[in-house]
């Protein structure tokens, strides 16, 4: 196997935290990234669980790529090179109704699992594992008048499966800490929906490969609204990606080359993304939600679209208020 072939194989490959957009959001080791970016989107602060309650939350994702992106934006994948996920996760969340000075207390974990191929220089591998859990101890709700917002202390477990061996792993093989926070608005009664979240990710050390990761930002943003006569709302949603810090390999700067000849110090990725959005209700507090995404603007990663379907229900389970 040729040196570029081993490096989409065994590093770019291992796309997705949780879901799929995730990958197509960075260019840390092995191409993707362990936070979920992409994945929230309609009312995300405000479509959190009763006090003393539970949610139940499903996100599928298709994500699709035929090219590699260097730092100046060029395609350096060979001719053939295809990069296809698939991710389904599970998210329970739950309010312990505890109050605090800064917000209501709940918890939530995610459990993603993901199939993912890749074909470059006339090879195809594929795999299907467990990818990093991302389990929040920390989520504080807050509501006044329209205004919904949350805090949250975020950590995202390396996977179990990994084995330096195979030509595709899933997944990040480290562990990452995220602080967050979102804020919803929903004016006119919640006929419109306007959403900013904004997440801070530090990498841990990779202490199979030596690789560290650079830390990264994260912001998405959704805004939606309501068509009269119809159970349904529409709008955009996306988000904008920046790595902030360098990848370095043995604590020293990574150092790739770009189509033109010109060095790239530090591996870092940026992108921005953007598509319609599609909202339907479900019950008094659920909702399901179909989104299509393309990425822009790409340095150091792969750069494709991605089909989202996800849905929020309340679970039967809980103190009665």
């Amino acid at each position: 196997m040729s040196g570029f072939r081993k490096v989409v194989c065994s590093s770019i490959v291992p796309v997705l935290s949780i879901l799929c957009a995730a990958q197509a959001a960075s260019a840390t080791e092995n191409g993707g990234t362990v936070w979920p970016v992409g994945a929230e989107s309609y009312a995300t602060a405000a479509a959190v669980p009763a006090r003393h309650k539970a949610m139940f939350y499903e996100y599928t994702c298709y994500y699709f790529a035929n090219q590699l992106v260097d730092a100046n934006g060029h395609n350096v994948a060979p001719s053939d090179f295809k990069l296809r996920a698939f991710a389904v996760a599970g998210k329970v969340a739950y309010n312990w109704g505890i109050k605090t000075p800064v917000g209501e207390l709940g918890s939530y974990i995610a459990s993603p699992f993901v199939y993912e191929s890749v074909q470059a220089g006339g090879e195809k591998n594929s795999r299907f594992d467990a990818s990093n859990q991302n389990i929040v101890p920390i989520d504080l709700y807050n509501h006044k008048g329209m205004a919904y917002w949350t805090y949250e202390l975020q950590y995202e477990s390396k996977p179990g499966g990994y084995d330096a061996t195979k030509p595709v792993n899933v997944g990040e093989h480290y562990d990452a800490f995220t602080p967050g926070f979102a804020i919803t608005l929903l004016p006119h009664r919640g006929k419109q929906n306007i959403l900013s979240r904004f997440d801070y990710e530090f990498n841990s050390h990779d202490h199979a490969t030596n690789y560290h990761s650079g830390n990264e930002f994260f912001w998405q943003y959704d805004a939606q609204q309501e068509i009269p006569g119809h159970r349904m709302s529409v709008g955009l949603q996306g988000y904008f990606y920046k790595q902030t810090t360098n990848d370095t390999l043995h604590g020293v700067p990574v150092v790739t080359m770009n189509a033109d000849g010109t060095q790239s110090v530090g591996y870092k990725g940026r992108a921005w993304d953007l598509g319609p959005q599609m909202t339907f209700p479900m019950g008094r507090h659920g909702a399901m939600v179909v989104k299509w995404s393309h990425d822009m603007l790409v340095q150091n990663k792969p750069q494709g679209n991605s089909l989202w379907f996800q849905f929020g229900l309340p679970l039967p389970f809980g103190k009665r208020e």
